[in-house]
């Protein structure tokens, strides 16, 4: 979060001479000292191969789940708090089943178990006889989140079958861009 802006002291008459034939005064020194405190404080980012720390740019969550499903009823696989800044959210959902499917959906939301609301994708094979298999995946994202206050985001899915027992398990995942 930026913090007050830092003015230079252009009425500030010099007062020190250096060896490099600069001259400051004391309010040019420490002026010129906030600007490197300031660039020395932003987050680059990890180079170093490791995590990225809370807030940091490029710090990155999960969450993941699995439920069974209800035919064509809206579900959360996961849900994962973020903080205020500006993230950019990914989600998959992996649907198992033991006769097959008619459709599926997997989407991103700030409301729980709401396709209405959503961001996502959506695979959708239809006439009724035509099944979809065990194992097809769905991708939600990507999803741009600028945040000023603290918001939940769901992975929801959603599958449309006819008889047998189906399965969604998925994982959502968000980093943090700046």
């Amino acid at each position: 979060m930026p913090g007050p802006r830092v003015e230079p002291p252009f009425y500030d008459a010099p007062i020190a001479e250096y060896p490099s034939g600069q001259r400051h005064s004391q309010a040019w020194t420490e002026y010129h000292q906030s600007v490197a405190d300031k660039l020395q404080s932003m987050h680059d980012g990890v180079v170093d191969g490791g995590d990225a720390a809370a807030g940091d740019v490029g710090e990155y969550l999960t969450a993941s789940g699995s439920v069974t499903c209800t035919s064509n009823v809206a579900i959360d696989i996961a849900s994962l708090p973020l903080t205020p800044g500006d993230w950019d959210v990914r989600g998959y959902v992996g649907f198992g089943t033991s006769l097959g499917m008619l459709e599926v959906r997997a989407w991103l939301s700030v409301a729980a178990a709401s396709p209405a609301t959503a961001w996502g994708s959506r695979i959708s094979l239809g006439g009724g006889t035509t099944l979809l298999a065990s194992g097809t995946q769905c991708v939600a994202g990507p999803w741009r989140l600028s945040l000023s206050t603290p918001v939940t985001v769901y992975l929801g899915a959603l599958a449309r079958f006819s008889t047998g027992t189906v399965t969604a398990g998925g994982e959502i995942g968000a980093r943090r861009a700046r």
